[in-house]
């Protein structure tokens, strides 16, 4: 299970939020004011508030939601990554795309030797046939 630890700083009210020892984003979790850490290591964790309200030790996390709400988070970054990634793909030019496809220059050059020039324009007129220009 999960090694969760979740402190708020009292003077900006901000809060850190580690899972795994993974910092993520904890803006979405909604941690009632007077709770200012919880720790969380396999199956138990303590509650610390900044009220005087003594330490309470628990034995379920489920209700603050924080490895749904962290998986949910790290899938749609994983998805928008994904997207960035696509959309970067699609809108290479044709010369990028060509680059990528040609043998090096090494590889090239052994074509050259070993099937002659016409062999070597064979090799290079599939990618060009591939990717035409625009």
């Amino acid at each position: 299970m999960a090694k969760i630890t979740y402190i708020k700083d009292g003077e900006n009210s901000k809060s850190q939020l580690t899972i795994d020892g993974v910092q993520v984003d904890s803006s979405n979790y909604g941690i009632d004011s007077n709770i200012h850490a919880i720790q969380w290591e396999g199956s138990s964790g303590e509650i610390e508030y900044n009220d005087g309200t003594p330490n309470k030790t628990i034995t379920d996390i489920s209700s603050f939601d924080f490895t749904t709400k962290h998986a949910t988070e790290k899938k749609s970054n994983a998805d928008a990554e994904a997207q960035a990634e696509a959309t970067r793909i699609a809108n290479r030019t044709y010369a990028e795309k060509r680059a990528d496809e040609y043998p090096s220059t090494q590889d090239q050059l052994d074509k050259i030797y070993h099937s002659g020039v016409d062999g070597w324009k064979t090799t290079i007129k599939a990618v060009k046939d591939k990717y035409p220009k625009s």
